[in-house]
């Protein structure tokens, strides 16, 4: 129904506009075949050595605007193979005037977040799938910057004037299915290379224990070095926490490093000690051609050469089975091997917890051919993850690129993941234990451009998961024995952009 509605409202605005309007289509086609080539493991049914499934993914792109009063953006998605549907992917609508500016938004689309300085109000910025979000900004003439934010139920409005050297601010969000509502203010004041900020907030849907307050100062010690440290105290009710955290980051066009010290104790429990966690990274770049940022998703443009290493150590409450430091470590390096042809990149992240809570977010199950688990947290003492990967410039057209991916896991729980299986037949992984597991990944592609937007490619993917199963109640792991799930395929596409 509410996709309905949307498509009907882009419809009529693109009508409505027609005759003044800016039509643009662009999007993404491509057609993918994928292989099955594995003699035994885990697979879908009906699937097997030699058995194939394809599939024809389209992405329209639909813009419409008037140029500075309004415009429309959607994508409309279909699969060529299955005769699927029409759906609704990420959409937005604009509406600019010199009074006002509203924005909606849904299809999971995200957008820049309006919050207060220390975040005791903050609106989310994701538009969901199955609904909306409705954000309004004014600036009422130049008097006061209004900002109202709505997405089903919850109500957030947002009120900032600039005064000179000083800025004043407040804040409130409300359920409006529910009694109550939580309201913030806060003010800054900015003096040279000084910035001083203050926020209090309280939540009425609570009859005690519900105030907040807190504040911030950074210091720019000059244009390369800045001091900062925040205190925010959050009662019983809404938050339980009391935290100090000063900082100071560096960066130059080579170097960027960070460092942060982190106290925290609740409030309502004598018995936890307060948590006290170190972290520091620091950030190399031998030329400043591709952002920090962008540094390893983008490493094929890098010149030069780029590393990253990052630690923090986090000390236990001594309370509720948290009786051991958690110790994080992650490092990450890649070049240009040979400029202009050979890429590399690799990382290693390690985390460890004698308590077994270790929380790993980055691993999926193995479910059928070219079919993961979706969301799977794991908890563990320690593990292990190490990826590595390559893209080799061939000629003009032809690239290749290889990549491995190993992990191992010490004495793991799932304490999160998402159901699988038929409709009828829906189970979860959550509540498996495992004494150990490993996992191994290796995949090489190699592609043919055709032109600047359209390739055609060839990839190899085998992926190996072996775990000593203590319990689970999934069928696809056996109690007691050690299971070793495996999928290998061959994939052939033709994608383009347009």
């Amino acid at each position: 129904m509410r996709k309905s509605l949307v498509f009907a409202l882009i419809m009529v605005l693109a009508m409505a506009g027609l005759a003044s309007a800016e039509v643009k289509i662009g999007g993404d086609f491509k057609v993918e075949y994928v292989i099955d080539t594995d003699k035994e493991g885990v697979g879908t049914v009906g699937a097997g050595t030699g058995k194939g499934k394809a599939s024809a993914p389209l992405t329209l792109a639909l813009s419409v605007e008037e140029e500075d009063v309004w415009s429309v953006n959607a994508d409309v998605e279909a699969n060529a193979v299955g005769g699927s549907d029409l759906s609704l992917g990420e959409w937005s609508m604009n509406l600019t005037d010199d009074l006002f500016v509203a924005d909606l938004w849904g299809g999971g689309l995200e957008k820049s977040e309006v919050k207060t300085p220390l975040e005791f109000v903050k609106a989310g910025k994701k538009g969901e799938a199955d609904s909306a979000k409705l954000r309004i900004s004014s600036d009422v003439a130049g008097y006061v910057d209004l900002t109202l934010d709505y997405q089903p139920d919850t109500l957030f409005l947002f009120a900032d004037k600039a005064l000179d050297d000083v800025t004043v601010g407040g804040a409130v969000k409300t359920d409006l299915a529910t009694d109550g509502l939580l309201g913030a203010g806060h003010v800054t004041y900015v003096t040279g290379p000084l910035t001083l900020t203050g926020e209090v907030g309280l939540n009425t849907a609570e009859e005690d224990k519900n105030t907040l307050i807190g504040g911030k100062v950074g210091y720019e010690l000059s244009d390369k070095v800045t001091v900062n440290g925040k205190v925010t105290r959050k009662d019983e009710n809404v938050g339980n926490e009391f935290v100090i955290e000063p900082g100071v980051v560096y960066e130059d066009s080579m170097i960027k490093a960070t460092a942060t010290y982190t106290w925290k104790d609740d409030i309502d429990n004598d018995k936890t000690k307060a948590t006290n966690k170190v972290k520091a990274g620091v950030t190399y770049r031998s030329n400043d051609d591709v952002a920090y940022g962008d540094l390893f998703d983008d490493y094929d443009d890098l010149t030069g050469y780029a590393a990253f290493v990052e630690g923090a150590y986090t000390t236990a409450s001594d309370y509720d089975g948290d009786d051991n430091p958690l110790t994080e470590v992650t490092l990450k390096a890649a070049g240009a091997a040979v400029p202009g042809m050979v890429w590399v990149k690799g990382e290693l992240v390690y985390k460890g917890d004698k308590d077994a809570a270790a929380k790993d977010e980055d691993f999926d199950f193995i479910i059928g051919n070219n079919k993961l688990t979706d969301d799977v947290v794991l908890l563990s003492k320690s593990y292990y993850r190490f990826a590595a990967e390559s893209t080799v410039q061939l000629t003009d057209k032809v690239q290749l690129k290889p990549g491995v991916k190993y992990a191992t896991w010490d004495t793991l729980t799932v304490s999160e993941g998402a159901e699988f299986g038929e409709e009828d037949a829906k189970e979860t992984v959550v509540g498996t234990v495992a004494k150990d597991m490993t996992e191994l990944q290796l995949i090489a592609a190699l592609t043919y451009a055709l032109s600047d937007s359209s390739e055609v490619g060839l990839s190899y993917t085998n992926r190996n998961q072996k775990l000593d199963v203590t319990t689970s109640t999934a069928s696809l792991l056996d109690d007691g024995e050690e299971n070793e799930l495996t999928d290998n395929f061959v994939k052939v596409w033709f994608k383009t952009s347009f």
